[in-house]
C-alpha cells in the first residue's frame, strides 16, 4: 500500500508547495474521497490560505513557535513551516483513509481533551509511523485535521496506549462512538 516517501530534495524550494498541492488537489479536490464508502472527506475548499485549502497546510507543514522582539517586549508567534516527514508522505493520506480496515492500519477513536471537544478518528499506519486524523462534520462527512510522521518513541508509545484504551473500551466516553 505504501510507496516510499516522496523525495523533495530534487524540487526547488520555491516550488515544493505547488508540487505537493498537485497531489492534494488530485486526491481530494478532483476526486471525492470516502471513509468506509459512506463518509465524505470534505477538503473544506472554502477555507483557504494563500490559495490552498487549510487542510493542505495541515498535511504538509508544522506549526513552529518563535519569539520576536517588539520594542521592549518579547512576543511569541507561530508560523507554519514545511515538515518533510508529513509532506513527503502526503500521497499516503488517501490510501490510508480508503484502506482503513487493512491490517497495516490501527484505527481508533480518541477524545483530545476533557470537556466538549469532539472525538476524533485516528488512522495509524503503525509500521510506517504515520498517522491521519479525521474529525466528523455531520452524519456523512468529516474533514482532515492533520497527518504526521512519528519521529519519537514516546509518541509511538502514546499512540499504542490510545489504541489499547479504545480497543479495551475502558474509557466510557469512547464506548459506541464509532462513525460506522
Amino acid at each position: 500500500m505504501f510507496d516510499g516517501p516522496i523525495n523533495l530534495d530534487n524540487i526547488e524550494a520555491n516550488k515544493i508547495f505547488d508540487y505537493l498541492y498537485e497531489i492534494f488537489y488530485d486526491d481530494f479536490i478532483l476526486n471525492n474521497v470516502y471513509l468506509n464508502e459512506t463518509i465524505y472527506i470534505n477538503p473544506e475548499s472554502y477555507k483557504k490560505d494563500e490559495g490552498k485549502e487549510l487542510s493542505f497546510w495541515h498535511l504538509t507543514t508544522r506549526e513552529t513557535p518563535h519569539h520576536i522582539k517588539v520594542e521592549n517586549r518579547i512576543i511569541r508567534q507561530k508560523e507554519r513551516l514545511l515538515d518533510y516527514g508529513r509532506a513527503s508522505r502526503l500521497h499516503w493520506v488517501k490510501p490510508i483513509i480508503e484502506n482503513h480496515t487493512d491490517q497495516e492500519i490501527k484505527m481508533f477513536y480518541r477524545k483530545e481533551t476533557k470537556g466538549k471537544k469532539p472525538i476524533r478518528l485516528y488512522l495509524w499506519a503503525y509500521n510506517e509511523d504515520f498517522v491521519v486524523i479525521l474529525q466528523k462534520l455531520g452524519r456523512s462527512s468529516s474533514f482532515l485535521v492533520t497527518s504526521f510522521y512519528i519521529t519519537h518513541e514516546r509518541k509511538r508509545n502514546d499512540f499504542q496506549k490510545y489504541y489499547e484504551e479504545y480497543m479495551s473500551q475502558s474509557n466510557p466516553e469512547l464506548r459506541r462512538c464509532e462513525w460506522f
